[in-house]
């Protein structure tokens, strides 16, 4: 069970660094920004950047440059992590070089569905759990308060995507024999 949650961990910090090496190399925010000015106006940008945050943005561009930079980002770098994770599986398990693609390709898809299901699962946490209690609107608060906030909103997501994806194993386990 270490080895395991440890194998994660390293396969997350390994995802970040790769995202990090994708922003830093691949040059699409001149692309992003380009694409934005030309084809959102401004007033559409404000019904995205509303629709996303649940608020007002007083810069909806640069939000939308960065929402459409992040998911350019992870179009990129999760079939590259596959490629890595693949390429180590085939080293340690001596894989035959026939099934790396297969493996690849599935690797690739259940990536991108864990990342939209915890994306989806983190934002519905934000807009509907009754926050405004605790953050009533109209009130300035500190750096510190929304960074705990955030976390606390990580940790109650990460707790239903285990949840989730631990009955989903169980039923896949349970129904396959």
């Amino acid at each position: 069970m270490f080895l395991q949650g440890m194998w994660t961990s390293i396969r997350i910090v390994l995802f970040f660094v790769v995202m990090l090496a994708i922003a830093w190399v691949v040059p699409y925010e001149d692309l992003v920004d380009t694409f934005i000015y030309t084809h959102i106006s401004y007033t559409d940008a404000g019904k995205i950047a509303k629709q996303i945050l649940g608020e007002p943005d007083p810069e909806p561009y640069d939000s939308i440059s960065d929402y459409i930079s992040l998911v350019i980002n992870t179009l990129i770098s999760v079939p590259l992590m596959g490629v890595i994770v693949s390429a180590y599986n085939a080293i340690t398990r001596k894989m035959k070089p026939v099934d790396l693609p297969k493996e690849w390709t599935l690797s690739t898809l259940r990536r991108f569905g864990k990342i939209a299901l915890y994306t989806f699962l983190f934002w519905v946490l934000i807009r509907f759990l009754p926050w405004q209690t605790l953050f009533p609107d109209n009130q300035s608060f500190t750096a510190f308060t929304a960074i705990a906030f955030l976390v606390f909103n990580l940790f109650l997501t990460s707790i239903c995507y285990r949840f989730i994806t631990k009955n989903f194993t169980n039923k896949r386990h349970f129904y396959l024999g």
